[in-house]
């Protein structure tokens, strides 16, 4: 299967948002060259990131074309996720199967086969354990960030295949001849693609095969169904119920509630473990938080998801209805019916104990305090008072985004204060350095920043407010300059003003107004037109107005003159050649 990583960016779309690396829940992100791209030794493939990115360069890896390769020379049978139930929610299952098997597909399976089979052997596996907490192994992204980030609590994690990886193998066992391909919600599924190959061989999202079917013309209202549509080898029962929060607890036990009336009314029959469930990467890092602290309370054992309602919420559905609407649907559509006793044996037989050692755990860098402040000073952070803490860089703190530049995941620029601040003294120095005033002014003409050539074209009074507030930040320009009325016309046409004479008492200027932001921000730039560089700006700048004009003229009259206009020239040049000539002959004669 494809080794490329499961998420990437596409570089050209990127905007300088930073969205992934504020979603980002492991800040799995590097910003490099103005663009951020996935680390993929980082990331726990939750699809955060590909959720809110506004410009959706964050892709998934597209695995299409090499299912349509492959479809073409080999037998593959569907392994459906259990949250096909909401995502199909008005459809009849075996029009689905149908559809998937005029796409080329040999059959269709429920992976929640797999799920019941997980259930069960992850129940064996916490009886014999010792009193602690335990964590369940379905969710692959979960996995993925306790044995990246929380290597100390590995261990807690059941040896188990997730449910995928077990109705894989375990379709391979029925069909030895058979390719897998799993259809889900779930990008790291991808991932587990690259770390179980023996078993699963294919993986496409719900958003893949609604593509595929549509470019094949395959509409599942239009499918009709046979007897032989059915799922295969076996229908699942309670293993569909697993995409929702409680789903697996529900096939590992009878209920919560009846575990708890057994507690509260009947100590001798009280289970001795005590079954708990959590979904959202944010849950998941606050148990990992306080795991130690929870390991004297006798046996928990915790189902955990890394997305915020379960797998019906993954970042590849493409129903996007609520997590209870979605909940509902699965509740009323899981029935447990009678199954093959021989294929059920065949299912209990199966070894599915795994160790997850293969993935390696983040080193966590430790940074002094003195690499972070060096780091914060690269930013204009002096003090702990210029650590605003704004999260507009997309890390929770400016320490945090200290160690971010430190570890070269980020830049400088990230920083909004430090680029307002650069910004600022861009400015400053233009203003300061422009010979003529210039003010900038907001839609409720209030003075925004202005030089300090603007006050003293406006007099004494205007510079004595300057001093005492610099920029002259907050003035009302009504009050500073009797045309405000061209800022205002600017302000609500667009349309810009250039070089415009005004008089103002004893005074002249000219004026431009142009737009900075349409409708809401311009600037004036004021000429006092009794200054000697602008009066002599002035006369250069409309000589060759004239000149340029005079020369539209000339240009005009020789074309309509055409050929009459070179004979004028030339009997004019005669003229003055013979009229030069008889002034020579007079001057030798004297």
């Amino acid at each position: 299967m494809n080794k490329l990583s499961s998420i990437y960016t596409e570089k050209n779309n990127c905007q300088d948002c930073y969205k992934c690396v504020k979603n980002c829940p492991v800040k799995a992100i590097k910003l490099e060259d103005n663009s951020a791209s996935v680390i993929p030794e980082l990331c726990i493939y939750c699809g955060k990131c590909t959720q809110v990115c506004p410009a959706n360069a964050k892709k998934v890896r597209d695995d299409l074309p090499v299912v349509k390769q492959a479809l073409k020379k080999e037998k593959i049978i569907v392994s459906l996720a259990p949250s096909y139930i909401s995502e199909y929610e008005n459809i009849e299952t075996n029009k689905i199967i149908a559809a998937f098997k005029e796409a080329g597909f040999y059959g269709v399976s429920e992976t929640a086969i797999g799920a019941e089979k997980v259930a069960l052997e992850t129940k064996n596996w916490i009886d014999k354990q010792e009193n602690g907490v335990y964590i369940s192994s379905c969710c692959p992204s979960a996995v993925l960030l306790i044995n990246k980030y929380y290597p100390e609590h590995s261990s807690a994690v059941a040896p188990i295949l997730s449910p995928m990886v077990t109705h894989a193998k375990f379709l391979k066992k029925i069909y030895p001849d058979a390719k897998v391909l799993f259809v889900g919600p779930c990008i790291a599924k991808k991932e587990e693609v690259n770390q179980f190959g023996e078993y699963i061989d294919y993986v496409l999202s719900f958003k893949d095969i609604k593509a595929f079917f549509e470019d094949i013309g395959i509409f599942f209202e239009f499918m009709k169904p046979t007897e032989d549509d059915v799922f295969i080898p076996i229908r699942a029962n309670k293993g569909n119920l697993y995409p929702i929060d409680g789903g697996m607890l529900t096939c590992m036990i009878d209920s919560i509630n009846s575990d708890i009336d057994r507690i509260n009314h009947n100590s001798n029959k009280k289970e001795s473990i005590r079954y708990m469930t959590f979904s959202g990467v944010k849950n998941l890092k606050e148990i990992m938080r306080d795991f130690d602290s929870m390991k004297n309370s006798g046996k928990t054992f915790i189902e955990v998801m890394t997305c915020d309602g379960g797998c019906i919420k993954g970042p590849l559905a493409i129903s996007n209805k609520s997590s209870a609407s979605k909940r509902l649907n699965v509740l009323d559509k899981v029935s447990v019916e009678p199954r093959n006793e021989e294929i059920v044996s065949k299912l209990n037989e199966l070894n599915i104990s795994t160790k997850y050692d293969f993935i390696k755990k983040i080193e966590k860098e430790e940074y002094t305090l003195n690499q972070i402040y060096e780091a914060l000073k690269m930013v204009n952070k002096k003090s702990e008072a210029d650590e605003l803490n704004c999260g507009g860089c997309g890390y929770d703190n400016c320490r945090e985004f200290a160690k971010a530049l430190i570890a070269g995941k980020a830049e400088n620029d990230m920083c909004i204060s430090y680029m307002r601040k650069i910004a600022q003294d861009k400015t400053n120095i233009l203003l300061k350095k422009m010979p003529s005033g210039i003010v900038i002014v907001n839609d409720k003409l209030k003075v925004v920043d202005a030089n300090k050539n603007f006050a003293d074209i406006l007099g004494d009074e205007v510079k004595m407010i300057f001093e005492a507030n610099p920029g002259l930040y907050g003035a009302d320009v009504t009050k500073l300059i009797s045309y405000h009325n061209l800022f205002s016309q600017v302000l609500e046409t667009g349309v810009d003003i250039v070089e415009q004479d005004i008089r103002d008492g004893e005074h002249y200027f000219t004026l431009s107004v142009f737009s900075v932001q349409n409708h809401s921000l311009v600037c004036g730039i004021i000429k006092n037109l009794h200054a000697p560089e602008v009066r002599k700006d002035l006369v250069l700048n409309r000589t060759k107005e004239v000149i340029m004009e005079n020369m539209k003229v000339v240009q005009q009259i020789a074309f309509l003159l055409g050929e009459n206009a070179s004979y004028t020239e030339s009997m004019l040049n005669s003229i003055l050649e013979s009229h030069s000539n008889d002034k020579d002959e007079l001057t030798n004669t004297k």
